[in-house]
């Protein structure tokens, strides 16, 4: 038995965009074709792989299990079709790159200006979210090369040492610098998921601290803005807060037990070949 791509293309696309007409548009069909594609599938399989409900389309288990096929043979397919353009000499391909919000918005766009300086005919995008969401785009193969906050452990993924990065707990002008006091103030801190969220918890822990109150909120930029506005305090990456605390807008509060330092790390799917791009990128991420 062999399973026909393109029916396996339809149904992947259905399973990923949750819908039949959602898949047609990224496909470039029409409904009924992709339709009749994964009808087909299912016939062939001898299994359903969708429950077609009223207002919804949910996966079976088969479909579960053959979806989590389809994405590593599309990934390794992309990986194929990546390598083979990298080859002629970096004048055309792509590079994806993943990367948590901080880092995307403080730390990376020197590296993508100069890597498109160097390379025009590369075409070039950032994919920016948390750190869960930036690993799992790497294991889809989403993106080539992920840099996020923390370590990351899935086995398909390669996670190695970028840099370092300073952490500093900041409030409003006036915040109460004594230990004691900061457990009565909010907290502004990240969702889970995220790698700044991980290093406020383990840091909450090995001082003994803690808040009576907890306000989340979905990135760090927010997260400053709500300290500015008197919310609370937070601990965020000191990048972000060097010239507020300049400009005396912000206070930074003494971190108990000296500073506060994560690692930045690089994400690639470990069995992925590096393309000419993916390793021309990451040679600038060394320097």
């Amino acid at each position: 038995m062999h399973i026909p791509f393109p029916a396996l293309r339809a149904f992947a696309a259905v399973a990923r965009l949750g819908s039949f007409t959602a898949a047609a548009q990224a496909l470039h069909l029409t409904q009924p074709a992709i339709s009749k594609s994964v009808r087909e599938l299912e016939t062939l399989l001898e299994t359903p792989l969708l429950e077609r409900l009223p207002r919804q389309l949910r996966l079976t288990d088969a479909g579960n299990a053959l979806y989590e096929h389809a994405r590593a043979i599309f990934a390794l397919e992309q990986a194929a079709l990546d390598d083979l353009q990298a080859r002629r000499g970096l004048q055309k391909g792509r590079l994806a790159v993943g990367a948590s919000t901080t880092i995307a918005a403080f730390w990376l766009p020197p590296y993508l200006a100069r890597f498109a300086e160097r390379h025009p005919g590369i075409e070039l995008s950032l994919f920016s979210g948390n750190t869960a969401a930036i690993a799992q785009a790497v294991q889809d193969g989403q993106v080539d090369v992920g840099l996020v906050e923390g370590p990351v452990s899935e086995a398909p993924l390669e996670c190695t040492p970028w840099r370092n990065e300073l952490l500093t707990l900041v409030g409003p002008p006036g915040t109460p610098l004594e230990l004691a006091n900061l457990n009565t103030l909010p907290w502004i801190v990240r969702e889970q998921g995220s790698g700044t969220a991980q290093v406020v918890d383990e840091f909450l822990q090995r001082t003994g601290l803690s808040p009576t109150r907890r306000i989340t909120v979905g990135s760090n930029t927010a997260i400053v803005q709500m300290v500015l506005s008197d919310a609370g305090v937070a601990l965020v990456p000191r990048i972000m807060v060097e010239a507020l605390l300049e400009s005396g807008e912000l206070q930074e509060i003494p971190v108990p037990g000296g500073t506060v330092i994560r690692p930045l790390n690089r994400l690639t799917l470990r069995d992925r070949p590096a393309s000419a791009a993916r390793e021309a990128f990451e040679a600038l991420l060394k320097r």
